[in-house]
């Protein structure tokens, strides 16, 4: 078999972005289910302390692109907001949606209110959408459950700037049974100052002080 050129390889990895949408379901029921939460949540920590870092703080982009990968959607290990956003949206052909139209399986991506500070200061996976503005969803501010959000950042957050959908999404919106617990009050915070381990094609990108790569599983 004749070796693929650039542009082959280029068609073949669009074309499995397209399948992204097969794995919302999925995703859903990981964000729905308390014990999934916790141990995505505990990779994401993990995750968080290989760069120097004690989760919650500043993981909602690691918690998140552990949630896609744990899916079944192959995003590399992400831990800035907007990064993640944007390997969703140019990447893997994550279509936008505007606010008040985002249902379950859907990614919100956040304003960032920092004058200094460019891009999104916070990401979540929507668990269910109870209305154009309410939200349960799933991130790093409630530990081991889901928590209720406004996309328009009432009661203290940061609005939502827009939504990104899979290609092909059919996700149906999943309700939890029971209430809803209190979790860590966690703020929404810059994440782009932190290092990236991974690079768009999912190479690592962190490197040892003795020059050995650092590699985050």
């Amino acid at each position: 078999m004749p070796p693929q050129d650039s542009t082959s390889r280029a068609r073949i990895r669009a074309l499995a972005t397209m399948d992204d949408g097969a794995h919302v379901t999925e995703l859903v029921k990981l964000g729905s289910t308390p014990a999934e939460i916790t141990r995505i949540q505990a990779l994401a920590a993990k995750t968080m302390a290989d760069i120097g870092y004690k989760y919650p703080r500043k993981a909602c982009a690691a918690t998140l692109s552990r949630f896609l990968r744990e899916a079944g959607i192959d995003v590399p290990i992400t831990t800035g907001a907007q990064s993640l956003a944007d390997r969703l949206r140019i990447n893997r052909h994550w279509e936008r949606v505007t606010v008040g139209h985002q249902t379950a399986g859907d990614v919100g991506v956040c304003f960032s209110m920092a004058d200094d500070v460019p891009g999104a200061d916070h990401v979540y996976l929507v668990v269910e959408a109870e209305g154009p503005d309410l939200m349960t969803i799933a991130d790093n501010q409630a530990q081991g459950t889901t928590h209720q959000r406004y996309a328009s950042g009432k009661g203290g957050k940061t609005p939502t700037e827009y939504f990104l959908r899979a290609p092909q999404s059919r996700a149906l919106s999943l309700k939890l049974a029971g209430g809803l617990l209190e979790g860590e009050d966690v703020p929404d915070e810059p994440t782009d100052d932190l290092p990236e381990p991974f690079m768009d094609d999912g190479s690592p990108r962190l490197i040892r002080r003795d020059g050995s790569i650092l590699t985050l599983e």
